[in-house]
């Protein structure tokens, strides 16, 4: 066994020994309350939600991009600047959760407040935690830290989630394993969609002013410049983010809307596929640099054909993005609203998380992260 295959199976154990930490640190509950709520309830998400914002602070605000692309140094400061997000959206986010899974506080009625202060320092303290586990599969691990965590948990509630509805379909015999067969194909045929929007992109085709005639001795470089025929633009281009920030969202600013805090009620998923486009709309205008990629097609000396270069091209791209959030957002909706979808058919509510939303893109991502990584290790 030569030291590159050493090397990847020692990842690969590393990996598993991480995500198995934080499956026993799921486990570990909330002092001195009755209800089973885990210290790591609220996982990674915060953290998630703090790279949102600060991706987005770099793109909307001078400051903060001029120290993004200030080396490693504005790299360690931006991520410090998540990490005080992170601590700040937990604060928030850690009360809200509390209210909205436990109904009372077990031994300590009358120190109910001190409870919810251990308790908040408690999940943010399991938050950090988690963050600083998927910052050690980055290192030293395979595929991406945040994706196999948020997986591992998927996974787990998975298994349950199939053998309760196996079992409650199969009570009705015939009639019970029809429906179970059915759910199975439509489950298998959402992964599948999923997975080819995910990988789907928009191919703008470009042109080289000068090619195998150009003046250039060297050759290889005249072949490798020919070799990129076009510019590849994903259609679901921020994947999970706007789905993940619009939950964020709505559990913390109106929880407290009868009509709109339940999350399979038709308010809620108004609102939340609004959102989606919303913030879809945003992340993909300030995330692809059209005024960038034009400029640097015009000064390698490519173009795209029929378009002249400059500010043609920048209208035209602008056009070609303005296609894909549009595109994007409404897949996204789509596959956001499907448990809901799930529920409305008369789904079990435990089952209908496996149908759509975070769930399923988070599945389909980390496995083509990790089938991707592998490649490059067998290549």
């Amino acid at each position: 066994m030569n030291i590159k295959k050493r090397d990847f199976i020692s990842k690969i154990y590393y990996t598993l020994f991480i995500i198995i930490i934080y499956r026993l640190g799921s486990f570990i509950p909330l002092p001195f309350l009755n209800n089973r709520v885990s210290i790591l309830s609220l996982g990674i998400m915060p953290y998630i939600s703090a790279s949102i914002l600060t991706q987005l602070m770099c793109y909307m605000f001078p400051f903060f991009y001029k120290i993004q692309q200030d080396g490693e140094i504005g790299i360690k400061k931006i991520n410090n600047i998540t990490k005080v997000l992170t601590i700040l959206i937990s604060l928030i986010q850690a009360p809200v959760y509390i209210n909205m899974t436990l109904s009372e506080f077990s031994y300590f009625i009358n120190c109910k407040n001190i409870l919810m202060i251990t308790s908040i320092i408690c999940i943010t303290t399991g938050t950090f935690f988690t963050m600083w586990l998927g910052e050690k599969i980055n290192a030293k691990g395979i595929g991406n830290g945040n994706s196999l965590i948020i997986m591992s948990g998927i996974l787990s509630r998975f298994i349950y989630s199939i053998i309760d509805e196996i079992l409650n379909r199969i009570k009705n015999q015939l009639l019970g394993l029809t429906i179970l067969l059915f759910e199975l194909f439509i489950w298998l045929l959402i992964i599948g969609i999923s997975i080819i929007i995910i990988n789907f992109v928009k191919k703008i085709h470009i042109q080289y002013v000068n090619k195998l005639n150009n003046y250039s001795s060297n050759l290889e470089e005249v072949y490798l410049r020919n070799e990129i025929k076009f510019i590849p633009l994903k259609v679901v281009y921020p994947g999970i983010m706007p789905i993940i920030f619009s939950q964020g969202i709505l559990i913390t600013i109106f929880k407290k809307i009868n009509n709109i805090n339940n999350i399979y009620g038709i308010w809620y998923n108004i609102l939340y596929s609004i959102l989606i486009i919303i913030i879809t709309f945003f992340y993909t205008f300030l995330s692809i640099p059209v005024k960038k990629i034009s400029d640097d097609l015009k000064i390698n000396g490519v173009y795209i054909p029929n378009i002249k270069p400059g500010k043609d091209t920048c209208f035209f791209l602008k056009k070609i993005v303005s296609q894909i959030y549009f595109v994007g957002s409404l897949l996204l909706v789509i596959i956001a609203l499907l448990p809901s979808i799930f529920i409305s058919l008369g789904g079990d509510k435990n089952f209908s998380f496996f149908f759509g939303g975070t769930t399923i893109i988070i599945m389909v991502g980390g496995l083509l992260d990790i089938k991707y990584t592998i490649n490059s290790y067998i290549l």
